[in-house]
């Protein structure tokens, strides 16, 4: 497969210009990086003046409008996407029919639970979408070298999981959504300098690697600031502060504002050449940023309300009136979760760069498959 020499912004790159090492563009790239960035540092200055649970306006920004909108980016790239719906009809098919029976019964067992492996879940999905965003840079890049693609995945996977450990040693709750989950062991504080020792030799090795690619003219410059935002935000994000604002500014944004663009910028690319005419929803919806991110951002909000009218509560009464039974709550919540897990489990399939995705290849000019 050819990569295409066109990026979706449309401005022509060489191999070895700035822009052909970028996925989007030089500017879009580190606006990607800056804006989670700047709101992390705004939300560690302004965090001892703002109220935990946080303000409705606070919390529809940094949740709702990221985090929740980009789960249902799914429909794009796959449930509007009639080709790509035919290349795998089963898995469409069955991943959310099987995540509501699945979350459904685990509800009705224990709520605790439920919520509990879907927070481990979720922990698991943000730290893949790291890596993810590191393994296009490299793709981008055509780096080979399978010393570099383990030790950048270790890496990645350390930066991420290590304060998730830390997290374990302290007395912190295990708040990942804030709905009574639980930590499924906790780990010894007196094993948290071996955490830390472990992480400090794994960056010292990654640093040396890349100080040896810029000796050589040979280093990923998306690569290593991807690798680096990692630990800063998931260190401040989950072990350093315990504010909510502080935690949902470092690790929300950084994962929902990029993926929202990226698929955006995969939108666009795809459709770009399709006739006005009979073009499906995805194709008209993507030509239009006001509109691609209008409709999942009207998705999460009414997402987002039903859950607080059916399930929470927090800060209206139950929706109607009505309150729910056992059997019901659990189908509601499996319900409104299955969104959430569905994409959890299809951007496993949506993002690989091994060729079963041809136009993820074509819209970031990817060099090579990988894996």
């Amino acid at each position: 497969m050819t990569a295409s020499s066109e990026r979706p912004n449309n401005i022509r790159t060489t191999p070895d210009s700035p822009a052909s090492r970028c996925i989007v563009s030089p500017r879009i790239d580190a606006l990607l990086l800056l804006v989670p960035l700047v709101a992390s540092l705004a939300a560690l200055a302004f965090a001892a003046r703002v109220p935990d649970p946080l303000p409705l306006p606070l919390f529809l920004l940094l949740v709702v409008a990221f985090d929740v909108a980009h789960v249902w980016t799914t429909l794009y790239l796959g449930y509007l996407d009639r080709e790509a719906f035919a290349r795998r009809r089963a898995l469409f098919v069955l991943t959310p029919i099987v995540a509501f029976v699945v979350g459904m019964r685990l509800h009705l067992a224990s709520p605790v639970l439920f919520w509990t492996l879907l927070a481990y879940v979720a922990i698991h999905h943000f730290a893949s979408q790291q890596w993810g965003f590191v393994a296009l840079y490299k793709a981008k890049a055509g780096e080979r070298d399978p010393t570099d693609r383990h030790l950048d995945k270790w890496t990645v996977w350390t930066g991420a999981l290590g304060p998730v450990l830390l997290w374990h040693t302290s007395d912190a709750a295990f708040d990942w959504f804030g709905h009574g989950e639980a930590f499924l062991v906790r780990l010894d504080p007196s094993l948290r300098p071996d955490i830390v020792i472990g992480m400090a030799l794994v960056a010292c090795v990654w640093l040396g690697r890349q100080a040896w690619h810029l000796s050589r003219g040979t280093l990923v410059p998306g690569k290593v600031a991807w690798v680096v935002a990692t630990w800063l935000s998931w260190s401040v994000g989950l072990y350093w502060s315990e504010h909510q604002l502080v935690a949902l500014a470092c690790i929300n944004l950084l994962h929902g504002i990029p993926f929202l663009v990226l698929v955006a910028a995969r939108m666009r690319s795809r459709w770009r050449d399709a006739p006005e005419a009979g073009a499906p929803l995805g194709a008209t919806l993507a030509r239009s940023l006001p509109l691609f991110y209008g409709l999942v951002l009207a998705l999460a909000c009414g997402e987002e309300w039903l859950w607080e009218g059916l399930v929470w509560h927090s800060r209206t009464g139950p929706l109607l009136g009505v309150e729910l039974g056992d059997l019901a709550r659990a189908a509601v919540v499996a319900a409104l979760a299955t969104p959430q897990v569905t994409h959890y489990y299809l951007d496993a399939w949506l993002w690989r760069m091994d060729g079963s995705n041809p136009d993820l290849t074509e819209a970031f000019g990817l060099r090579r498959p990988a894996s």
